[in-house]
């Protein structure tokens, strides 16, 4: 077997048949010289990040949007016999966003309604950034992987036509074709860390979307509770 500069390699069969190559991915991703493959480190590292931000974060609104049952008719009957610091320790024992909005609405008990509005509504603001937390690094790594991956084919293309043009004589098209190739493998790592990545933040976008329309229907109820006659 004869290696070549190129990542696939030529196999030297019998006289009168034409020579095969073997595809080899890894030769390809790595072929791409010392700009290459820190791109290629710098897609791979996006790719790690992304994955980790999607699990933390789905693991996260998962663990944020288990519901207790009978959540809002316990904070009903509390309200409603005036145990309003039951109320509040109940809320602090569930734990969870809609409770610590809630929370915040019965320690304003006895202002305008307005008020407690706007303090749960400050509350809300909070748990959707806590919500939201990471979820730009995601959309960053889903734009700049196929970015890198753009700009690593057009550094690639340059030295490979460079090379070409220092060729004496007719350009081989087998060489042309290597250099092209070569070029592109960071285009195609970079599709492949930034679609999926796209697809992880639009899934979390999504659940947190849920998550604040739920918040939002408990606090409206809470509301209703408070208007009701004691």
């Amino acid at each position: 077997m004869q290696e070549n500069s190129t990542p696939i390699q030529n196999i030297t069969l019998p006289a009168g048949q034409p020579s095969q190559q073997i595809f080899s991915l890894w030769d390809i991703l790595t072929s791409g010289g010392v700009v290459g493959n820190i791109i290629m480190v710098l897609i791979f590292l996006l790719g790690l990040l992304a994955l980790y931000v999607f699990i933390e974060r789905y693991l996260f609104l998962s663990r944020a949007s288990v519901q207790t049952p009978d959540f809002l008719e316990n904070i009903d009957d509390f309200v409603q016999q005036g145990k309003i610091e039951a109320a509040v320790d109940y809320c602090q024992s569930v734990n969870s966003p809609e409770a610590r909005m809630i929370e915040k609405g019965l320690t304003r008990i006895g202002r305008p309604i307005a008020d407690i509005s706007n303090a749960m509504q400050n509350q809300g603001q909070l748990e959707v950034s806590r919500f939201e937390k990471n979820l730009n690094l995601l959309a960053s790594a889903a734009g700049a992987a196929p970015m890198l991956g753009f700009l690593g084919t057009v550094i690639g293309m340059i030295m490979a036509f460079f090379e070409i043009s220092n060729v004496t004589g007719a350009v081989s098209p087998k060489l042309l074709a290597s250099g092209i190739y070569t070029a592109m493998a960071t285009t195609a790592a970079g599709l492949a860390v930034g679609i999926p990545a796209y697809f992880f933040y639009n899934i979390l976008v999504t659940k947190v979307d849920r998550m604040v329309l739920k918040i939002q229907t408990h606090v409206n109820e809470f509301l209703d509770t408070l208007n009701k006659p004691i």
